[in-house]
């Protein structure tokens, strides 16, 4: 007999099993370190709500989220990010993952969550917008760069002295979270204690994050990433975040993750975002050539909130690789 119930202790070695046993791409082998420090109360916006369905001793369904604080407007909320939808491919096309999230929404709602957005897979896209209350959102392209323009790209760089590494996400940060998040409508807040949880404290995966200084003050940020799939070296430019309307420190960003990706050779760099015009005609100018890759970002109301017309409109919101758990 099948039976949906909550997350309990130890739950997470059968769900790590399922996970590997599902997950086909060898540069997204997700350890358990990575289940513990991303669903616990580790996360500064608090712990995950997670169900599974299980018949007998084995869990065949798993659906969860994890809470992000957002900035929507003039207000701070919790949301979530839907991730870890996984069915046992013997028990897949049932209806299994429906069930599972009716519970896992019923909570969210319980627990004041007003929206969940996710990245669902080929399979699971269908099933979330057919059966699960999901909305589309935005389409993302990828901006993509490769070694001899990169390399091009840096050659009269001049300004990678106020590019500098960051140790730890420090009161700077919240400093300029506070300078400029008023110029972003819908966007992930980004404070110290969001920023050291998610790229320095993830126990699985190494980020390299770098500030823009100018007279001792931080200006911005990027956060960095290098992988490597067979013999090609990848890079990522995971986050960016500085004030929307300041060209000249987006460049210096544009400049310095450039220069970081050409010393260490990558044989390409990647990113995709959405929000800012802005950086997407700095990227236009250093090389980046735009491909259309068509990854869905989707949205669901679980609970009516002042602003749940406004966070469907696609035109409010600032997303990066790094607003997402479940890849990058």
């Amino acid at each position: 007999m099948m039976k949906i119930r909550l997350y309990k202790e130890g739950d997470e070695i059968k769900l790590w099993e399922l996970d590997r046993r599902l997950e086909v791409h060898p540069w997204n082998r997700r350890e358990l370190s990575n289940w513990y420090w991303k669903y616990s109360d580790q996360n500064p916006a608090g712990k995950s709500f997670i169900w599974v369905m299980e018949e007998g001793n084995n869990i065949v369904a798993h659906f969860a989220v994890v809470p992000y604080r957002l900035q929507v407007f003039d207000e701070e909320l919790v949301a979530s990010h839907s991730i870890g939808a996984m069915v046992e491919p013997k028990y897949q096309n049932r209806g299994l993952l429906k069930f599972v999230g009716d519970k896992l929404f019923e909570e969210a709602a319980q627990n004041n969550i007003p929206f969940t957005y996710g990245f669902p897979n080929e399979k699971a896209y269908r099933v979330h917008r057919t059966h699960m209350g999901y909305e589309d959102l935005i389409e993302f392209d990828t901006w993509k760069i490769t070694r001899p323009a990169i390399d091009k790209s840096t050659l009269n760089i001049t300004d990678s002295a106020s590019f500098r590494p960051v140790k730890e996400f420090d009161d700077d940060f919240d400093r300029l979270w506070d300078l400029c998040s008023e110029k972003y409508k819908i966007v992930v807040v980004r404070n110290k204690a969001y920023l050291n949880w998610r790229y320095l404290e993830r126990p699985d995966w190494k980020y390299y994050p770098f500030g823009v200084y100018a007279n001792g003050e931080l200006k911005g940020y990027s956060v960095l990433k290098l992988y490597r799939e067979d013999k090609l070296l990848r890079g990522h430019i995971i986050d960016i975040f500085a004030d929307l309307h300041d060209e000249d420190t987006i460049t210096k960003i544009i400049n310095g993750s450039l220069s970081f990706f050409s010393e260490q050779k990558v044989d390409e760099v990647t990113c995709w975002l959405w929000g800012s015009r802005l950086i997407e005609q700095v990227l236009e100018g250093k090389g980046f050539i735009k491909e259309a890759t068509r990854i869905p970002l989707v949205i669901r109301l679980n609970k009516e909130f002042k602003y749940a017309g406004e966070v469907k409109d696609k035109k409010s919101w600032y997303f990066t690789m790094g607003d997402s758990t479940e890849i990058f």
